[in-house]
């Protein structure tokens, strides 16, 4: 039986590839700043809607929610740069699988990690913000 990864079977690697969408190939890319972009805020106003009694199960969902978006995005990022790279010639397949990262590189995935961490989990620290603002 396939994988859950694109269909493949633990360790096949992907050959299968599809088109890269437009926004992945850089076609509307621009260095310069858009006249047309709303700011948008930071956090959002009011209150997350809830679903169930249970408010864990919202914030489960809610979590569950944050990592399939991140997961996406890191997802088609990576596909992007391998594409770009052995179309390149620049790298080849088994020398990504082989690379090691230490040192400094070991470093920032920390960081990196730890920065993803407190993005997905944002959603108990504002509700123990909550719990912590509310009079007993």
């Amino acid at each position: 039986m396939a994988g859950k990864r694109g269909g493949r079977k633990s360790g096949e690697r992907r050959t299968d590839r599809e088109p890269l969408s437009r926004r992945s190939r850089g076609a509307e890319r621009s260095d310069e700043p858009r006249s047309d972009r709303v700011p948008l805020p930071r956090r959002s106003k009011g209150r997350r809607p809830e679903f169930y009694e249970d408010p864990a199960i919202d914030q489960l969902f809610a979590i569950v929610t944050a990592l399939t978006a991140e997961l996406s995005v890191a997802f088609d990022r990576l596909d992007t740069l391998e594409r770009v790279l052995v179309q390149a010639r620049a790298l080849s397949p088994a020398a990504m699988e082989d690379y090691v990262a230490t040192g400094e590189v070991a470093e920032l995935r920390v960081r990196r990690r730890e920065e993803l961490l407190r993005r997905v989990f944002a959603v108990l620290e504002a509700y123990a913000d909550r719990q912590r603002a509310t009079p007993r």
